[in-house]
């Protein structure tokens, strides 16, 4: 194979709005003629973005699954695509809306609208991180040689993600967002409110009921609240018990120094001027977008504008590479193919950092929430007592867990996977495999093995991002 074009969808289903687009991706072969095929993805078309739409809610705890089906299927007429046709794809569902109590149900009934999705209910660690990748704030760090935070502000949550040269080294999410606070359609009288949203108007001194009219100066002071906690997130100002009230999970790190600062999310062409008024959302998306742009972020020119601003999550569909493995894989009585693996990064490049590799795993599986392939550098060359030595760490780290898989960079998975038999009872099933190259929050399919059982073929779905957006 020389090239082939796949079409791929992706559906994003937020706190205040719902997208669907569809793309042609084209596959090739970029390997000489006699070596081991390296297919890429080498060009990405966006065929049809449908129009963005809100996403409809039962009530306010529940997703209204059969509307937004029928939404999502009217994206499919209107685009001239069967579910038949669909290679691949991505349905994430995030912010406020992955709290819904059907949730799970929606995007597993969702994924039967076309072939083999990467169907995931990002929580707050794992979305801020893919966030800041979509944006191109990953990208930006590594490029600039600067560190760069995310914030990316949705309808229900800010998912932040700080990066230093392309790599996340921390995340943190907080209950704000353009959606707290729904209006009714004469955008002063209160329709709806969130418990986060009723924190931040006690700080404030403001009362809310639903039918209470707010006037231009108290939703000014609302928003300016959510901005100056956004603020005490990225060290810019002292934080308060507020900044503590609203953390989902856990905020980032005290004390940090970002270098310079993107937006993406819905709220974020609010915040760079570039929102269109296509959809009326009577909230406080726009204030708050004003309230970000007065504030502290912006002094001494520290705030650039990313590649991709709204739904920089998955605003594209899932794309797909395929790799090789290397020819010194090391398995046992593990059941191939596997599919749809998510994976999750660990720092692994000298003796250093052997250490720390067990305490890292476990940190890696309480974000996945599941089973997850653990993947590292690796050294080059290494003696077979630094093998030994992080085999007893990795090998402790992942005891506790049915599926083992560890997937390496560089040409050490044979020693490896020898020194990890040594450590796991007797027939335990586990695969450890090199030659791969991967970023986090990838996913994987890990085909049989071929050629005498030396390499597996392993399929590496990736967000790919569209260049263009809307809120």
């Amino acid at each position: 194979m020389r090239e082939e074009q796949l079409l791929s969808v992706g559906i994003d289903i937020g706190t205040s709005t719902t997208q669907c687009v569809f793309s042609r991706l084209t596959l090739s072969n970029t390997a000489s003629a006699f070596s081991v095929p390296r297919i890429r993805i080498t060009e990405k078309t966006v065929l049809y973005r449908a129009p963005v739409r809100l996403t409809p809610l039962l009530q306010a705890d529940t997703i209204d699954s059969a509307a937004l089906e029928a939404m999502i299927r009217q994206d499919y007429r209107q685009a001239g695509v069967s579910p038949a046709d669909i290679r691949l794809g991505a349905v994430i569902i995030t912010g406020e809306t992955a709290r819904k109590a059907n949730a799970r149900a929606v995007t597993q009934a969702l994924s039967e609208l076309a072939g083999e999705f990467v169907v995931a209910t990002a929580g707050p660690s794992l979305e801020g991180i893919l966030a800041g990748r979509g944006s191109g704030a990953a990208e930006m760090s590594e490029s600039r040689g600067r560190s760069v935070l995310n914030l990316d502000i949705g309808g229900g949550t800010t998912n932040m993600a700080l990066f230093e040269k392309g790599v996340p080294v921390c995340e943190g999410c907080l209950d704000i967002g353009g959606r707290l606070l729904r209006f009714q359609e004469d955008e002063w009288t209160v329709l709806s409110f969130s418990p986060a949203m009723e924190k931040i108007a006690g700080d404030c001194g403001i009362v809310l009921h639903p039918g209470t009219v707010l006037d231009e100066t108290r939703q000014t002071r609302l928003a300016d609240r959510m901005a100056q906690v956004l603020e005490e997130a990225a060290g810019l100002r002292e934080r308060t018990a507020l900044h503590e009230a609203l953390a989902v999970e856990h905020s980032l790190p005290a004390g940090l120094q970002p270098e310079l600062f993107t937006f993406s999310g819905g709220v974020a062409d609010c915040i760079y001027g570039t929102g269109q008024d296509a959809i009326r959302f009577y909230d406080l998306g726009e204030a708050l977008g004003r309230a970000v742009a007065r504030s502290r972020f912006f002094i001494d020119q520290r705030v650039l504008r990313p590649a991709e601003t709204s739904h920089a999550t998955v605003i594209g569909a899932g794309a797909y590479s395929v790799a090789v493995s290397g020819s010194t894989i090391q398995f046992r009585d593990m059941r191939l193919p596997i599919k749809s693996l998510p994976v999750c990064t660990v720092p692994f490049t000298g003796e250093r950092d052997i250490a720390g590799l067990r305490q890292a795993i476990e940190a890696q599986y309480s974000i996945f929430d599941g089973e997850c392939a653990v993947y590292m550098q690796g050294i080059t060359s290494p003696d077979w007592s630094t093998v030994t030595a992080a085999a007893r760490e990795i090998a402790a780290a992942m005891a506790e867990h049915a599926l083992k898989v560890v997937i390496l960079r560089e040409d050490m998975a044979k020693a490896l996977g020898q020194a990890l038999s040594r450590e796991w009872p007797a027939g335990t099933p586990f695969l450890c495999l090199d030659g791969i190259e991967l970023n986090y929050g990838d996913m994987v399919d890990i085909g049989a093995p071929l050629g005498s059982g030396r390499v597996v073929p392993v399929i590496i779905k990736t967000f790919a991002f569209s260049q263009d957006s809307g809120r």
